[in-house]
């Protein structure tokens, strides 16, 4: 069992990858998929005449906020803290910190601008999407270490399927704003999937270290 979050992280880092790279590919060489943004983008237009559902978008997206954000990131930090989880900690660091610098990186690197005509305005450049990719790895590191500590299994799936829909709709909701195309939020989530498997795949790495030290520790006694 111990090895399964291993497994899985270096999956996730793999395929995120992957989708990350093809779809940068697909945002640089202008084709099918900057067109498909292009179409997406005049459908929720006119969607986003409707007042009320418009409203309730705006609500969905406060979890992505970047206030909300660091203030999820500072609250957990400060948890561990007290509770003296040095390693959880560390990796929630580096996680979260992390994930906020590959994404301004990104940014810079492919500088595509943003929608032009948004309800919602982005101060920085459009692919991949910060909300999307820091939503994921906040609130995704967040529902791991959760699931570490809950003993429940019926907890950490609803606690993992809570997360998993919440990301989802943070994502449609920047989309449907007009912060971001279809295609940065996707980017966004493929490079959050992939930096968020590596910490858990390094963190995963350094546990097992840490318990079989201990138990050499125990048994030398």
């Amino acid at each position: 069992m111990d090895g399964h979050p291993a497994a899985l992280g270096l999956f996730s880092t793999t395929a995120c990858s992957c989708l990350f790279i093809t779809w940068a590919i697909g945002v640089l060489v202008q084709g099918p998929l900057v067109n498909f943004d292009r179409s997406t983008a005049e459908i929720l237009t006119y969607a986003s005449e409707t007042l009320d559902l418009t409203d309730f978008i705006r609500v969905l997206s406060i979890p992505d906020s970047l206030v909300a954000l660091a203030l999820v990131g500072v609250l957990v930090a400060v948890a561990l803290l007290v509770q003296r989880k040095w390693l959880t900690l560390a990796a929630w660091l580096v996680a979260v910190l992390g994930g906020e610098t590959l994404n301004l990186l990104f940014k810079n690197l492919f500088a595509r601008p943003s929608f032009e005509h948004p309800l919602v305005v982005e101060t920085s450049y459009s692919f991949p999407s910060g909300q999307a990719m820091e939503s994921l790895v906040v609130y995704g590191m967040l529902a791991y270490i959760a699931g570490l500590t809950l003993r429940s299994q019926s907890t950490r799936a609803v606690s993992v399927g809570g997360v998993a829909l919440m990301v989802i709709l943070i994502g449609f909701s920047r989309v449907y704003l007009g912060a971001h195309y279809v295609s940065d939020v996707i980017g966004g989530f493929a490079a959050g999937g992939a930096w968020l498997g590596a910490v858990i795949t390094a963190w995963e790495a350094v546990r097992r270290r840490d318990t079989a030290d201990r138990g050499d520790q125990v048994n030398s006694l």
